[in-house]
């Protein structure tokens, strides 16, 4: 295959990031040659090098970050930022996975772990030719209660600015530990 071949077939499929095991899955060749294959797209600067054996074909760090740690999903500041409920820039993406936190410091992602009965929420859209997850407003705020970011007054600010009964639907739908302290935060 052409390198060319192998962006377009990326591109056509909506996936913007890829490991050498995807890149290999994509084109059907051996992870070895997938390698290879990896090192010329970035030489060709059809791609860019995200990590050691992981690409992505746009440059865009929202769709980098929800793509690199599979599930993610971007959420508290940077979704409100998305959906234009904030206008202040967070200096990090802030992202939420079921798996063990970490921050990426190359594209200045944060991932931080939430229980997988709190993992919903969230819709994909469209973006730079690819994909992003991205939480509700309300489900951002939620992530935020649970995971200490916001004080008493910042979820009051915000609350004004969102749906009070879609808030409430999505704290009664986790029945996990913190729970109790959404809802109370919430009401």
């Amino acid at each position: 295959m052409q390198l060319y071949q192998i962006r377009d077939r990326a591109m056509a499929s909506k996936r913007a990031v890829y490991s050498v095991q995807q890149l290999s899955n994509l084109t059907g060749r051996s992870k070895a040659v997938s390698t290879v294959y990896l090192s010329r797209l970035v030489k060709k600067g059809l791609a860019a090098k995200v990590m050691k054996g992981t690409i992505s074909f746009v440059d865009d760090d929202f769709v980098i970050a929800t793509q690199l740690v599979e599930p993610s999903y971007i959420s508290l500041n940077s979704a409100l930022l998305f959906h234009g409920v904030i206008q202040q820039v967070p200096k990090t993406i802030e992202c939420v996975t079921s798996r063990n936190s970490l921050r990426h410091k190359g594209i200045g992602a944060v991932y931080h772990k939430i229980p997988k009965g709190l993992f919903f929420g969230y819709k994909r859209h469209s973006k730079a030719g690819s994909y992003v997850f991205v939480a509700e407003p309300e489900k951002a705020v939620i992530d935020g209660i649970y995971l200490n970011v916001y004080q008493d007054k910042d979820v009051e600010e915000l609350i004004a600015r969102l749906s009070r009964p879609r808030l409430l639907a999505l704290a009664l739908a986790f029945d996990g530990r913190g729970s109790k302290k959404i809802r109370s935060m919430i009401k």
